[in-house]
């Protein structure tokens, strides 16, 4: 009972905001993330959500497994999830933001593709009046292991001026070119999370949930 009551109170003071952080079951509230003029235009297949590999390896909760295609040169065109969300205005001095992601056998790690977990901070619900934003990411450099997973992620993310009220954020993880010698790439995201004012591990958030 005592540890169960610390960890409710961990989660109470460092919360993740992120619905469907672990992509459970379904895709949604997460949909696809394309980039647009005037950023070169991503082109991928809709991101589909599959039981394994998970992050757990729980086949009960699954990931999203996304697809760029490549095969019209454009460097920083990027296909993904994303997905916008709103929480009561807080004020903001730092977040705590990242997600997980996984290159399957099959996808060629060649140094053509980054994989970036993206975060962007908004004044206004339904994600307006656009504060900042920031993002980690790795490349698929030749040597890197395939079926394991890598977390990208800033546990320190500070705002511009702040603190700064915040009522909306928007987290995205995607592909992104940076070269284009093969037409098509794969991989899979999973365990997203974005926290306010706090370092708190993410495996406090998560505890008991998978």
């Amino acid at each position: 009972m005592v540890l169960a009551a610390v960890c409710f109170a961990t989660h109470a003071h460092a919360q993740n905001l992120v619905p469907n952080p672990n992509l459970d079951g379904v895709l949604a509230p997460w949909g696809q993330y394309l980039t647009a003029a005037p950023d070169p235009t991503g082109v991928g297949a809709a991101p589909l959500h599959v039981a394994l590999p998970d992050f757990n390896n729980n086949p009960a909760s699954g990931s999203a497994l996304v697809d760029i295609n490549t095969s019209t040169p454009a460097t920083n065109a990027a296909s993904g999830i994303a997905q916008c969300f709103n929480f009561a205005a807080t004020p903001v001095n730092f977040v705590n933001y990242g997600g997980s992601f996984l290159v399957p056998a099959a996808t060629t790690t060649d140094g053509s593709i980054n994989a970036t977990v993206e975060v962007r901070l908004f004044a206004a619900a339904n994600c307006n009046t656009f504060i900042t934003g920031g993002s980690q990411g790795r490349t698929f450099l030749p040597g890197l292991a395939t079926a394991t997973w890598f977390t990208a992620t800033d546990n320190n993310f500070v705002l511009p001026g702040a603190p700064v009220m915040v009522a909306s954020a928007e987290v995205r993880g995607y592909l992104r070119q940076t070269l284009s010698p093969q037409a098509d790439y794969k991989a899979n995201f999973d365990k997203f999370f974005l926290v306010l004012n706090s370092i708190t591990p993410v495996r406090l958030l998560n505890f008991g949930v998978e």
